[in-house]
């Protein structure tokens, strides 16, 4: 079958009027983000065609006039005091989402204990599953407005008129030799694009925040940087380890540089941050603070009922390394072990994933259950004997924090088999709260889901050790009044 052509942004980013033509002679139909087929007549194409040339004349155009009227240095170094009398803003990048549960309930903890504060949302996932989080959020958050070609490029003008905005597009001048991060079509097609600062600032200022605090330190911190400066507002990030990720229009030393602190979710990420950045980190504004769990919700305690059952919920991505977990089946199940894995999920190693089932000939041990909400992740949970995410660290430096699935399972009295990859030891110690195996081992890994699923006595007092400690020490409660005293101090 073809794959669709994704007209994405729309209606605000141009069409892809080249690939939407080599789309229709292949015979794909073309959609917008949510997947809904997208009718364009000739008429239509040609007006998306010259709002494509338009915008790329106007960018084209504000980056000359950029080069003759901006320096090539970085704006001095101010961390802003925040003068304003309004809201504290916390952003989010996305809502809905597939994975971004852990942010969802950290920031509904934080509205709860600060009810005046606000929440933006750069972007929608629409074709995401709606969390009982997500849906909780979406009734207290706004989106940001988005704009089209003409909007934006006056939008673009006008604050190229004014001191801030010169020493924005200097700053990326003297970051990366120019400043197409804060031009081009990218920002149109999505709101976490770093050229959303512009948006986010006209957006922000009736508000008068007196503080903004962002998730994600990727893309759009890049948006809440650009937009704090151009207001003289003080600005904080939650980093959630893909401070590591290589992505473009990183800037990764100005951010941390400019925040008034840099949050990370682990003590790992603490080392990894310092390594990353060297002589240019302060420790003293890079945290760890945990993310939490709300208890409340995962007050359940599975029964471990011995019939082999594996659950494994994440991204289908390379660095959960759910790729080892067919071959270990294999050894379990010739060692005449019941053993059945419901895998929840999905993603880009989707198709290697089933092709590792086919190749271990556990096609009958194996149930890919699609992504689910929460709600039957716990669901899937409770019924477990095992949760399992053998987690790498990939080639390309990619790896997990702590995932949230091991501490749900955990809270849940479920005995969780991991490898000890970046802060996972901090709370999965080996035969304490867990049960640990090497890193891209399927041996090692099949023999740590014998010892779960052969020794009930050590898997139930295992998971009643891990349960304690993960009450002791994440509960959303604390977590979220940890970074709260942050943001106000």
């Amino acid at each position: 079958m073809t794959e669709p052509c994704v007209w994405r942004g729309r209606p605000f980013a141009p069409a892809p009027v080249r690939a939407i033509a080599a789309a229709r002679r292949a015979g794909a139909v073309v959609v917008d983000d949510s997947g809904a087929p997208v009718e364009l007549g000739m008429l239509r194409l040609a007006w998306e065609g010259a709002r494509a040339m338009l915008l790329l004349a106007g960018c084209s155009a504000i980056g000359a006039i950029v080069r003759l009227v901006c320096r090539s240095k970085s704006p001095p170094l101010r961390r802003e005091q925040g003068a304003a009398d309004g809201p504290v803003v916390v952003v989010v990048p996305v809502l809905p989402d597939v994975s971004h549960t852990f942010v969802y309930r950290e920031v509904l903890a934080l509205l709860a204990a600060r009810p005046g504060w606000r929440c933006v949302v750069l972007a929608a996932e629409p074709r995401a599953p709606r969390h009982p989080e997500a849906v909780a959020l979406l009734a207290k958050c706004a989106y940001l407005p988005r704009s089209g070609v003409a909007a934006r490029l006056l939008r673009l003008v006008r604050w190229l008129c004014s001191a801030r905005g010169r020493e924005l597009f200097s700053l990326y001048r003297a970051a990366e030799g120019n400043c197409c991060g804060l031009l081009g079509k990218r920002a149109l097609a999505d709101g976490r694009d770093p050229g959303n600062a512009f948006e986010l600032a006209e957006m922000l200022r009736p508000m008068r925040p007196r503080h903004v605090h962002v998730y994600s330190s990727t893309h759009p911190t890049n948006v809440v940087m650009g937009a704090a400066h151009l207001l003289g507002v003080p600005f904080s990030i939650s980093s959630y380890v893909d401070f590591e990720f290589d992505y473009t229009h990183k800037l990764l030393a100005e951010k941390h540089a400019r925040a008034t602190f840099f949050r990370v979710v682990t003590k790992h990420c603490v080392k990894a941050l310092a390594s990353v950045l060297g002589s240019a980190v302060d420790l003293d504004r890079a945290p760890a603070i945990y993310l939490g769990l709300d208890f409340k919700d995962w007050n359940d305690t599975a029964a471990l009922k011995g019939s082999g059952r594996l659950v494994s919920a994440a991204r289908f991505v390379e660095k959960k390394g759910l790729r080892y977990v067919p071959a270990a089946l294999r050894t379990l199940k010739d060692r005449g072990i019941r053993v059945r894995w419901r895998l929840i999920g999905d993603g880009q190693e989707r198709k290697e994933l089933e092709a590792a089932v086919r190749l271990a000939g556990v096609e009958d041990a194996v149930d890919f259950l699609g992504p689910l909400d929460s709600a039957a992740v716990r669901h899937e949970l409770l019924a477990a004997d095992a949760a399992v995410l053998p987690c790498v660290l990939t080639a390309a430096g990619d790896r997990d924090g702590i995932p949230i699935f091991l501490n749900e399972a955990m809270a849940l009295g479920v005995p969780v088999v991991t490898t000890p990859v970046s802060g996972i030891p901090e709370m999965v110690r080996e035969g304490e709260t867990g049960f640990v195996c090497a890193q891209k081992d399927s041996s090692s890994l099949a023999a740590a889901l014998e010892r779960v699923l052969s020794d009930r006595g050590a898997a139930l007092r295992v998971a009643a050790a891990a349960r304690s400690f993960v009450r002791a020490t994440i509960d959303i409660k604390t977590t979220s009044a940890q970074l709260l005293a942050r943001i106000e101090s």
